[in-house]
């Protein structure tokens, strides 16, 4: 859990959480967002009610109207485009404090400028390789609808569903210096993605997993349980904290994991931090 490690380091014993503080804030719209495009907690309603015997695709999509189409349209497009604006503010401080030891937002517009281009990139090339994992999912699970046995469909379109988020992960761990290429070096779309496949192969990639997986587990695990009490103000306000947390923490993870794969020295550490050592050159 390396990488894990260093980025709850940077957001949390660095400047005493004040880091964190900031970068959650600017997360929270996006996460409030996120709770109504994919509320993880209306899953408990699917599967109370889980029924087998084949419905169209479009009723695979919503988990057979466990989450609104409307509701959750709305949400995806203004994830989309409040990512854009407060994720680059975000990325902007994030990528200066690690450049310059300077931790703070210098104006909101004037950050938000500076990171937009390789953001809106970044965000347009995830958004559409979820979308094709959320296409594959939901035709495996109508597959799994059409079984008449309503404990094997039932088990199959969670399988399905699992291995949908876990190729998510796998997704953001394969190309979690994405942005960072973009942003430091300046480089376009595509050599930006196989410089970030070159970066995270191997071993590195076994860990990075580590380090995506289990807080997006935790936390859905926990947006789940809320959902069991039925609660939907609860709910929302929950997922909204975590997903924001969540956005919070895998964007200061792309731009720790880029400085640490490649060896980089980060000017970021308060002189009062005694925990930190410097780099020798080689580790």
């Amino acid at each position: 859990m390396k990488y894990f490690s260093v980025t709850t380091e940077y957001l949390f014993k660095l400047e005493k959480g004040k880091r964190f503080i900031v970068l959650f804030l600017l997360s929270l719209p996006v996460g409030i967002a996120m709770s109504f495009a994919n509320p993880i907690g209306a899953l408990y309603g699917w599967l109370k009610g889980y029924t087998a015997g084949g419905d169209s695709y479009a009723d695979a999509w919503t988990f057979f109207g466990a989450v609104p189409a409307s509701v959750s349209g709305v949400g995806i497009a203004a994830a989309f485009i409040l990512m854009l604006f407060f994720m680059s503010v975000s990325s902007t401080v994030i990528s200066r404090s690690l450049r310059v030891g300077v931790f703070g937002i210098k104006g909101v517009f004037r950050d938000f400028n500076e990171g937009f281009i390789p953001v809106l990139q970044a965000v347009f090339a995830y958004a559409v390789a979820v979308l094709m994992v959320k296409v594959v999912a939901t035709a495996l699970m109508l597959l799994a609808q059409g079984t008449l046995n309503v404990a094997l469909s039932a088990i199959l379109s969670v399988a399905f569903l699992i291995l949908a988020y876990f190729a998510v992960a796998s997704l953001m761990s394969i190309g979690i210096m994405y942005l960072p290429y973009m942003t430091f070096n300046g480089l376009n779309s595509f050599n930006a993605f196989t410089a970030a496949c070159s970066g995270a192969s191997g071993k590195t990639f076994y860990r990075m997993l580590g380090a995506v997986v289990v807080p997006m587990a935790v936390c859905f695990a926990i947006m789940f349980a809320v959902g069991v009490a039925g609660n939907r103000w609860a709910s929302l306000v929950v997922e909204s904290v975590l997903n924001s947390a969540i956005v919070t923490y895998y964007l200061t993870l792309a731009f720790l994991s880029y400085y640490e794969i490649l060896g980089l020295v980060r000017e970021d550490y308060p002189k009062d931090y005694f925990y930190y050592k410097p780099r020798r050159k080689g580790r």
